[in-house]
């Protein structure tokens, strides 16, 4: 996917790529504009200042959205069933994020981007959207590209085509109280993000390829998650680019029978039966998860995994990891498995079973 953003967005699409929709701040008080079943989500987005709330009333949508205006609260009237739901249109509009990336449920869009390189030129800051059930969409239910201090709460992304809750290219991004279940790539993905001071806190993912997803990225917290049944529950890798990936503290999450299968795909191979995988992360902690029953044989099988990126993408040794004070039982073929590459990588305090090379549980 990240290829794609890469190769879509150097196809030049011109002007458009560079214009930067809604006004700058207003003066007056901030509104709620009100949207009901049978009325354009966009429309009312379109109409807002910075500071307003589109409040979106319970039904069914068969809409997109796109939001590329600073201090936008879209709130739904909650992520389930009976509560505000997103799903594909039958023609999908010609917003410059369904044209780039593909049908996405919620679009926060840069307000200013290179055409040539896709470089961020001037953020889209300040948004939130909260309280949605977004589901089937072909793309993305939440695709954040180019945003500063997004806010994505108490929504649920359910069986969309690419990531359920995802940003690229983006700072100071917070997922909270979410919830991923059945997306064909990430439930959760920061990537593209070398300064992304980013958390991902108090939300579940299953059923998903990854259940938290980190690439090209550093200064993340992963903190009081639950993640189940993905073909990997936690994964921060270093795929070759410049600035490598980690920083990033991975704290008191759940994360038991990641065993799902996934075939091997363009850009990952085969994956099945993984908790926490290190593949190049450099000076990053994970510290007091329960990992428990992720079993498999593949290259990422194993309670918490740290392995060198070198060989699969051209990225770092797992260079200063500290891995301490975990649970993790019922892993295979191990509990704890370290390749043995890298520097300063710690082991101390971790109760477990079996570990790849024994010694490294308490």
């Amino acid at each position: 996917m990240r290829r794609f953003i890469t190769a879509a967005l150097a196809t030049g699409l011109g002007a458009a790529l560079t214009v930067a929709s809604a006004a700058s701040a207003s003066a007056s008080a901030s509104a709620t504009i009100v949207v009901g079943p049978g009325q354009s989500i966009q429309a009312a987005v379109n109409q807002a200042k910075p500071g307003d709330t589109v409040l979106i009333k319970p039904g069914v949508y068969h809409q997109t959205v796109q939001i590329r205006t600073d201090g936008i609260t879209l709130r739904g009237s909650g992520d389930f069933p009976g509560g505000t739901v997103l799903e594909p249109p039958k023609t999908v509009p010609k917003t410059l994020c369904n044209t780039i990336f593909g049908p996405t449920g919620v679009c926060i869009l840069a307000k200013r981007l290179n055409p040539k390189t896709g470089e961020v030129i001037t953020p889209v800051t300040h948004d939130t959207v909260t309280a949605l059930l977004i589901t089937g969409m072909p793309a993305s239910g939440v695709f954040g590209y180019g945003t500063d201090d997004l806010r994505v709460t108490r929504v649920t992304a359910l069986n969309d085509g690419e990531y359920g809750i995802s940003r690229f290219e983006s700072t100071d991004s917070v997922f909270a109280n979410d919830t991923a279940i059945g997306n064909d790539e990430a439930g959760f993905y920061v990537g593209d993000s070398p300064l992304a001071h980013s958390v991902v806190r108090d939300s579940r993912a299953s059923g998903n390829l990854f259940g938290i997803f980190i690439r090209h990225a550093r200064h993340i917290t992963v903190e009081g998650n639950h993640l189940r049944g993905n073909c990997q529950g936690i994964l921060v890798l270093d795929d070759g680019q410049p600035g490598g990936a980690g920083n990033t503290t991975i704290e008191h999450n759940s994360v038991n029978r990641n065993n799902k299968f996934c075939p091997a795909g363009d850009e990952a191979p085969a994956l099945q039966g993984g908790g926490i995988l290190l593949l190049g992360a450099t000076r990053t902690l994970v510290a007091g998860n329960s990992v428990a029953g992720n079993t498999g044989t593949q290259i990422n099988s194993g309670g918490i995994v740290v392995a060198s990126a070198q060989q699969l993408t051209g990225g770092s040794d797992p260079n200063f990891d500290t891995i301490a004070h975990n649970t993790a039982y019922r892993d295979h073929p191990a509990d704890l498995i370290w390749d043995g590459t890298g520097t300063n990588v710690t082991f101390t305090g971790n109760h477990c079973a079996t570990s790849l090379p024994p010694g490294l549980c308490h």
